[in-house]
């Protein structure tokens, strides 16, 4: 299969007003984030078994537009709370405090992210599974479906 598309391989710096959602729309935000900033995964058990792909920003860069209502939260510590819809069940963002971290921040699951093309961003993986937070790799995603799609 032929086809025109290619893949981004960096990204262009600068604040950029992102909308997601959770998978049943029950759940919708905004967050203001600077994508040449990069992103992060975590070995830990719950962001292993989530698949969560974390877009960290300061509370005030996080926004949330409808769901409130239909949030449930589950923390295995203060440290970090896990939100999630209690509809579909898709955990779209959390909070907390990790000083490793930076101090209080949002954590937006990037895969909510609502038709934002991340290909080329960086992915640094850090060690949360030993509370320690430290880099482990740092990779740039590509879309699996616009490099099929280059093939």
């Amino acid at each position: 299969m032929s086809n025109s598309a290619s893949v981004q391989t960096s990204i262009t710096p600068g604040l950029r007003t992102y909308k997601g959602s959770c998978q049943c729309g029950a759940v919708r935000f905004e967050v203001d984030f600077d994508p040449s900033q990069g992103t992060t995964r975590c070995n830990c058990t719950i962001c292993t078994k989530t698949a969560w792909w974390g877009i960290n920003v300061k509370p005030d860069a996080f926004r949330l537009l409808s769901g409130k209502e239909v949030l449930g939260d589950y923390s295995r510590s203060e440290a970090s709370h896990a939100r999630f819809c209690k509809v579909c069940g898709i955990n779209a963002f959390g909070h907390g405090n990790i000083p490793e971290m930076g101090g209080d921040y949002y954590g937006v699951n990037a895969n909510c992210l609502d038709g934002a093309n991340l290909s080329g961003i960086q992915i640094t993986y850090l060690d949360g599974l030993h509370d320690t937070w430290a880099p482990l790799a740092v990779v740039s995603y590509v879309d699996p479906v616009t490099a099929a799609m280059r093939a």
